[in-house]
């Protein structure tokens, strides 16, 4: 496998991404008002998701691949209360993947105080970074924003009411061979959490 496929293969599970700016923080807590649950953010929750591979005509094929995450404790981190969430990481399946993260009004939020999700924020910019493959050769730029409320979306494992916790990558020019812009979609389900993640041509759907 070349390197230019190679990163493209594994650009969103990247961990190196460097130059992040937040756009927003949380907005201050107000009692009283309560929102949807989009995070199931309880400890002993478990979800399993399996993986299907999906072609041009939308037809999928389930690939047999399990991939399961967990809530194992409670914890806090700088005087504020996270869930540790225990999942495989992809590609490594024999290590292990963990974060610490919580509600605030309507966003999930990590340790990082990177917003993963709002129910309600459908404007905002959340996080604009870039992936580099190289001190001097960035691939793409990555935003991350909310977007396709209340979409309904039909599963194998049924049909849901979504939020998509969108990522948009816009390749440089020495990338963009690939598909450009490309966008992984994770839509969310009340009381269901993540519940589908995907590029354009695979999936993983969630079961509890």
């Amino acid at each position: 496998m070349n390197q230019k496929a190679y990163f493209l293969s594994v650009l969103v599970l990247a961990t190196i991404i460097s130059s992040c700016k937040k756009e927003k923080d949380p907005e201050p807590i107000v009692p009283g008002v309560t929102y949807a649950d989009y995070g199931q953010l309880k400890v002993g929750n478990y979800w399993i998701y399996e993986q299907f591979d999906v072609d041009a005509a939308g037809s999928a094929t389930a690939k047999n691949i399990f991939d399961s995450c967990y809530l194992e404790k409670d914890t806090v981190i700088n005087s504020i209360n996270y869930v540790k969430m225990i999942k495989p990481k992809p590609y490594a399946m024999n290590e292990k993947d963990i974060s610490f993260l919580r509600d605030s009004l309507h966003y999930i939020i990590n340790s990082n105080g990177k917003i993963l999700f709002s129910s309600e924020d459908f404007t905002t910019i959340f996080e604009t970074s870039y992936f580099l493959a190289g001190l001097e050769d960035t691939v793409c730029q990555i935003i991350n924003q909310m977007a396709d409320k209340d979409l309904v979306i039909i599963t194998p494992a049924g049909t849901f009411t979504t939020s998509n916790a969108k990522e948009i990558y816009t390749m440089y020019p020495a990338w963009s061979t690939a598909e450009n812009p490309r966008n992984l979609h994770m839509r969310y389900a009340e009381d269901v959490v993540l519940l589908l993640k995907h590029f354009r041509f695979s999936y993983q759907i969630r079961f509890m």
